[in-house]
């Protein structure tokens, strides 16, 4: 079983040795930092290696249960190549993902130190991008929280009878300045939504948010989103539909991933953290549920998923 106690010990302690391997290899420039800064980095270094440390030994106690099937050498062997496997990608992706960001507060604050607080043409303009970038770090912490909480299989879900309507009413409002910005309809069946589902409401309210900030993300001037649901004996299904700019299909299979993303630069300009689905996709799961994607190319994209209905006919 997994020692979380030891977890946490040993993510403090290979903290502590990567902020000494910036002491050292940054010298000057790490000391420049404000408090502010410097805990956002500590905070940043001591998530991810508490992530990156869990999903180590989750891995290595996964390939352990499977120990009747092959030798204990081979089983290590299994779950190491495994481990050292997800440590590259994960690390790749949360550095890349973080280290714009932070460069850019930097370079912007530095900026600011260097005389052009006291240039009131200047010193707004870039105090709005340190703020903006602060916005994104927010963003990318909170994401990662939330499916290292996922991913930890110790989700705790508040199943409570609800009304599917209001909740789809009450998402659609939040993205409407957004919507009206691109030009894009939101359209909401509320006759196929009104009734009671048996789910965790808060938990069922992200994902319909991610679903449809990632419409509106890649969604067409002009165009739409639509919300409606297909309701049988025991579920319904409910369906998030663009005509927006569609999906290669050979990109379909991935867009659940950690980190992955159709069009990474459109996607960081938009302020995507490229979690978002895979979000989606555990919420859906730890209700025993499914999710589905279709999509063509310039013609748009349709995810479906599945809830339990409290009193479907």
């Amino acid at each position: 079983m997994i020692n979380y106690f030891q977890i946490i010990i040993a993510s403090i302690m290979s903290t502590i040795i990567i902020v000494g391997l910036l002491m050292l290899f940054l010298g000057s420039v790490f000391f420049t930092l404000s408090a502010t800064d410097l805990l956002i980095v500590l905070f940043i270094i001591l998530l991810v290696n508490t992530i990156f440390i869990w999903s180590y030994n989750k891995i290595i106690f996964k390939h352990g249960v499977s120990k009747n099937l092959i030798s204990k050498q081979d089983q290590e062997l299994i779950a190491l190549k495994a481990a050292e496997k997800y440590r590259r990608e994960f690390f790749g992706n949360v550095s890349h993902e973080l280290k714009t960001p932070i460069f850019n507060i930097q370079g912007y604050v530095e900026t600011l130190a260097d005389g052009a607080l006291y240039d009131d043409n200047v010193n707004k303009k870039y105090l709005k991008r340190t703020s903006k970038s602060v916005d994104r770090l927010i963003y990318i912490i909170k994401d990662l929280e939330s499916i290292a909480q996922l991913e930890s299989e110790e989700l705790h879900l508040e199943l409570t009878e609800w009304n599917l309507k209001n909740l789809i009413s009450e998402i659609i409002e939040q993205f409407e300045i957004k919507a009206k910005k691109k030009k894009i309809q939101l359209l909401h069946d509320e006759r196929s939504t009104d009734f009671l589902v048996y789910a965790d409401k808060g938990k069922m309210g992200q994902v319909l948010s991610n679903l449809i900030s990632n419409s509106l993300k890649y969604g067409k001037h002009g165009g739409y989103i639509k919300v409606r649901c297909h309701q049988s004996k025991e579920q319904c299904l409910v369906s998030v539909k663009d005509n927006g700019i569609g999906i290669a299909e050979k990109n379909i299979n991935r867009l659940f991933e950690r980190f992955y993303r159709v069009d990474k630069s459109r996607s960081r300009d938009q302020g995507g953290t490229g979690l978002g689905l895979a979000i989606v996709k555990h919420i859906i799961e730890a209700h025993n549920q499914s999710i589905n994607v279709k999509s063509k190319i310039q013609k748009g994209t349709e995810f479906v998923f599945s809830i339990n209905c409290y009193n479907c006919k």
